[in-house]
């Protein structure tokens, strides 16, 4: 297997950049409530105990989403450069930021697919680049890039598997359809095997993930039918019973899931 295999496994089903960012989006709010500090606080250790973030290092991260990371990496670093595509998350990465009194990160609205970083001045410009479950790394190209900008430690993570119960519930239960096979490990596979093409060796850790959860009804309703729209429109009967269903497992309005996954970090230095 060559470049031009991974190139084609890459390419194969991925989502138009307008769909990506509408979805992003819309998880905006979901992700601001629901990313567990203790989480974050874990892989920032992860990164200091293995020296790839130190006191006075210039960080990217890419795809930073509501800017938790970025919030975190600005206790230790001399300056943040987060961006992403989706304006609520950077909108609510940017009041994260007030709220802390954070000034040593910058939020910037790109797409990490059609950056130049020459242009930019970022060949080699940070000390430490992060892709942390961020699906901006999706071809060989985004993966060059995020190996250009750094001249010390590259990181990147992925889901390997996930499993989201009451979403599970309603497409056996409800809709009545087989289980969709997602690819959810196929660009951290990509990543490592082109990595390997190039002669970088990247080293692996793997992490499981648990958390509940927590949506209203309408936020539940709205989350649910767009996990199942696909190239498919939900008929009208079909929303209603979803609708029907999670009213039925709501509890004063709120519908809880049980989300849980393998996850995969993929790290190197540069040479």
């Amino acid at each position: 297997m060559d470049f031009e295999y991974f190139d084609k496994l890459w390419s194969k089903d991925q989502a138009s950049m307008e769909e990506s960012r509408m979805g992003w989006d819309f998880r905006a709010k979901e992700f601001k409530e629901n990313k567990s500090q203790e989480m974050v606080r874990n892989v920032i250790k992860f990164f200091m105990d293995k020296g790839m973030l130190n006191q006075g290092y210039d960080v990217i991260d890419i795809g930073c989403g509501a800017g938790k990371y970025a919030l975190e990496f600005s206790k230790t670093a001399k300056s943040v450069t987060a961006l992403d595509f989706s304006p609520k998350m950077l909108e609510l990465a940017r009041q994260n930021a007030a709220e802390e009194g954070v000034r040593n990160v910058e939020f910037l609205e790109m797409p990490w697919e059609g950056i130049d970083i020459d242009a930019l001045g970022w060949r080699k410009k940070f000390d430490f680049a992060a892709a942390i479950m961020s699906p901006a790394i999706n071809s060989r190209k985004s993966l060059e890039k995020l190996i250009n900008v750094s001249k010390g430690y590259c990181f990147m993570s992925g889901h390997l598997d996930r499993h989201e119960q009451v979403k599970e519930q309603i497409e056996k239960d409800v809709l009545k359809r087989e289980p969709r096979v997602i690819d959810y490990g196929r660009n951290v596979y990509c990543s490592f095997n082109s990595l390997w093409q190039a002669g970088i060796y990247p080293e692996l850790a793997y992490y499981d993930m648990k958390r509940e959860n927590v949506r209203s009804l309408e936020d539940a309703f709205s989350y649910y039918c767009s996990q199942f729209q696909g190239k498919n429109e939900l008929s009208s009967e079909e929303k209603q019973e979803i609708k029907q269903y999670l009213t039925t497992i709501s509890e004063g309005g709120i519908v809880k899931d049980r989300f849980q996954s393998k996850t995969v970090w993929l790290y190197w230095k540069n040479k």
